[in-house]
C-alpha cells in the first residue's frame, strides 16, 4: 500500500465523521474535552435570559455583576452583610453577618477560560448573613402574562442539629413585598428543611412545597411560572406544581441570600454557598431545566 493511500484513508474517515456530525448533531468546543461544557457561556446564550449573576467576583469586590445586560442595562447588585437577629416569630434564624467571595466553585461544568476539564472552577460566595441587593427594576419582575423563571445552584451549609443551627427559613432569591397585599416571589428552604416556593397573588400567597433539603449538598433549584402553573424543579426534575394567580412586586429590591417580605431590612439568611443565579422572562420547560442541570454537572447535551 502506498504512502499516499495511508494518508488518504484517515482524511476520508475524518470527512465522513464531520459530515455525519453536521447532519445529525451539534458541536461545541467543550465536547472535545470528554463531554465538558462551560455553563456560564451556555446560559448567557439562552434567548429569554434577563439577568445573570454568576457571583464569581474575587474577594474585595462590592458589585455582583449582571453579565447579561438586556436592553443595554446591567442589573448588577451590591454585596452586603449584616448581623441578623433571631426572629422566631418570623422563623428567621440569627446570623453573624458572614460574606466570603472567591470561594471554591460548586459547578463541575463552569470552569475558568479556556474551559477545559483541568482548568479551575469559577468561584462562588459563601454566606451566613451576607447577601446581594439588586435595585428594583420592572424587568426583574415579569408580568403574569409573560411568566418567569429563576434558577440557582446552592450548597446547604447548616446543621441538622437545632442546637447548632436553629431552624429558620433560608432564602435563595426573592423580590417580594407586603404593602397593600402580597406580591412577588420567594424561593427558599423552609424551617422544616423542605424546598419551597412562595408566590404572591395579591390577597395572599401560594406556597408550593417540594422534597426535603439534602444538607451539605450542592443542588440545582429552579422556579418556573408560565402565567398559570407554578413548578419547582430540583436537580433537573419537577418535584411540585400548582396552578395559581400571580402579581409581581412593583417596589421591592431583588435579594440573593436573604430576603423578603420585609422592607427595608431583609430576613431569612441563607447559610452556605450560592452560584450562577439567573432570571428569565417566560417559563423554562422541563427539557430546558434538565439540560441546564446536565451543563452544570459538566455534561454535554445538544
Amino acid at each position: 500500500m502506498s504512502i499516499l493511500l495511508f494518508v488518504a484513508i484517515p482524511i476520508a474517515l475524518l470527512a465522513v465523521v464531520l459530515l455525519l456530525c453536521f447532519a445529525g448533531c451539534s458541536f461545541s468546543p467543550g465536547a472535545l474535552s470528554g463531554g465538558f461544557t462551560e455553563y456560564s457561556n451556555n446560559i448567557l446564550a439562552e434567548p429569554t435570559l434577563v439577568a445573570y449573576w454568576p457571583l464569581g467576583e474575587p474577594d474585595g469586590e462590592v458589585t455582583a455583576n449582571d453579565l447579561k445586560g438586556t436592553g443595554g442595562v446591567h442589573r448588577s447588585g451590591t454585596y452586603l452583610s449584616q448581623v441578623f437577629p433571631a426572629d422566631p416569630a418570623m422563623n428567621s434564624a440569627a446570623a453573624p453577618g458572614t460574606l466570603q467571595l472567591g470561594q471554591p466553585g460548586l459547578l463541575e461544568g463552569d470552569r475558568v477560560s479556556p474551559f477545559g476539564l483541568n482548568d479551575p472552577r469559577t468561584t462562588c460566595i459563601a454566606v451566613n448573613g451576607g447577601y446581594v441587593s439588586v435595585p428594583y427594576d420592572p424587568a426583574l419582575n415579569p408580568s403574569k402574562a409573560d411568566g418567569f423563571t429563576i434558577e440557582a445552584w446552592v450548597h446547604t451549609g447548616w446543621s441538622a442539629d437545632p442546637t447548632v443551627s436553629p431552624p429558620g427559613h433560608r432564602t435563595i432569591m426573592t423580590a417580594l413585598d407586603q404593602i397593600g397585599g402580597l406580591r412577588g416571589y420567594w424561593l427558599f428552604a423552609s424551617k422544616d428543611n423542605m424546598w419551597e416556593v412562595f408566590l404572591g397573588n395579591g390577597p395572599g400567597p401560594t406556597i408550593v412545597t417540594g422534597p426535603a433539603v439534602q444538607l451539605d449538598t450542592t443542588t440545582h433549584v429552579v422556579l418556573s411560572y408560565d402565567g398559570n402553573l407554578l413548578r419547582l424543579f430540583i436537580d433537573g426534575s419537577q418535584v411540585a406544581a400548582m396552578a395559581t394567580d400571580y402579581v409581581p412586586t412593583d417596589q421591592s429590591r431583588l435579594f440573593i441570600g436573604a430576603g423578603a417580605p420585609h422592607i427595608p431590612q431583609p430576613r431569612f439568611p441563607w447559610v452556605g454557598n450560592i452560584q450562577c443565579v439567573a432570571l428569565y422572562k417566560g417559563a423554562l420547560d422541563a427539557n430546558q431545566v434538565a439540560k441546564h442541570t446536565v451543563w452544570g454537572n459538566g455534561g454535554f447535551t445538544s
